[in-house]
């Protein structure tokens, strides 16, 4: 089996109460799915995951699916632009729907509202320009708004994890710079906040991306940074029912009693591996 044709993909699997076993989302025919996130909504329960499509120059836009009855409903798409979109963090406020997701390649850390669902978003507010910044997410300490957002250096997993504080009219302060061990800094996931308890969610990309997540105390924020590392899990900590073999993990979120995660795998493609051929000789042909 030639390595060319192998391919590392996602899949997303969730857990209700009285479940002892994770559960598998199924992926579309035409993508997989990552980064989930879950949100209760007019008495629903949603779930916001980056889609790769196999075929696109683009590969990634943002969908949805929906609990119900016991089962997800099938994946539709909510967003999709002229760049890459992943890491769907959605938020309410207002009784409305944000997103804040990752626009790596547009170089922006910008806020949408839905205007209307599934897939009317209005931008609202631009944070960060200028950057290649990822999984950026949100926290709320002592009535003051903060941003983390992961601030690539050059094409690699590594970079620096930043701390903003969020004011007035989408301002920012100047960031503290608050680690760049590749083993821990990069956010996994929106802020857990469990009785007087607050932990940030984050990727341990040292062993490869998507090695493991990181769970960690936060201590205090402003002026001074300060976490614990509480717990560390890996692919192979997670109970399935399932025969395939998961290699990486790299999100973990939670709405209400729903937990989901995302497991990564390998699987092989010629008919992915010629479409990935086919689009960069049409990049390369632009450029001739």
């Amino acid at each position: 089996m030639k390595k060319k044709y192998i391919f590392n993909r996602w899949q997303i699997a969730y857990r209700m109460p009285g479940m002892e076993k994770y559960k598998l989302i199924p992926n579309p025919p035409w993508g997989w799915a990552a980064d989930p996130f879950v949100i209760e909504y007019d008495g629903q329960m949603y779930l916001f995951a980056e889609l790769f499509l196999y075929k696109t120059e683009r590969n990634g836009v943002i969908g949805y699916c929906c609990y119900k009855d016991g089962r997800f409903t099938d994946w539709k798409v909510s967003m999709d632009r002229h760049w890459h979109l992943s890491y769907p963090n959605v938020f309410l406020y207002d009784d409305n729907i944000y997103m804040c997701p990752e626009s790596y390649q547009l170089g922006e850390v910008v806020i949408y509202k839905l205007l209307n669902f599934p897939d009317k978003w209005e931008k609202v507010c631009t944070l960060l320009q200028n950057g290649k910044y990822a999984d950026s997410t949100f926290l709320k300490y002592n009535n003051e708004n903060y941003l983390f957002t992961y601030k690539h250096a050059l094409n690699t997993t590594e970079g620096v994890l930043l701390l903003y504080k969020i004011e007035e009219g989408c301002k920012l302060s100047d960031p503290q710079i608050i680690s760049e061990d590749i083993s821990i800094a990069r956010p996994g996931g929106k802020i857990i906040y469990e009785g007087d308890k607050i932990i940030r969610v984050s990727q341990d990309s040292k062993g490869g991306y998507g090695s493991g997540l990181v769970f960690s105390e936060i201590k205090s924020v402003w002026p001074q940074y300060e976490e614990k590392e509480i717990r560390r899990i890996s692919a192979s900590d997670i109970e399935g029912d399932w025969s395939k073999k998961f290699i990486g993990i790299h999100t973990y979120n939670k709405a209400g009693m729903l937990e989901v995660i995302d497991l990564k795998y390998t699987a092989f493609s010629i008919h992915e591996y010629l479409s990935q051929k086919r689009i960069r000789k049409v990049f390369l042909n632009k450029f001739r």
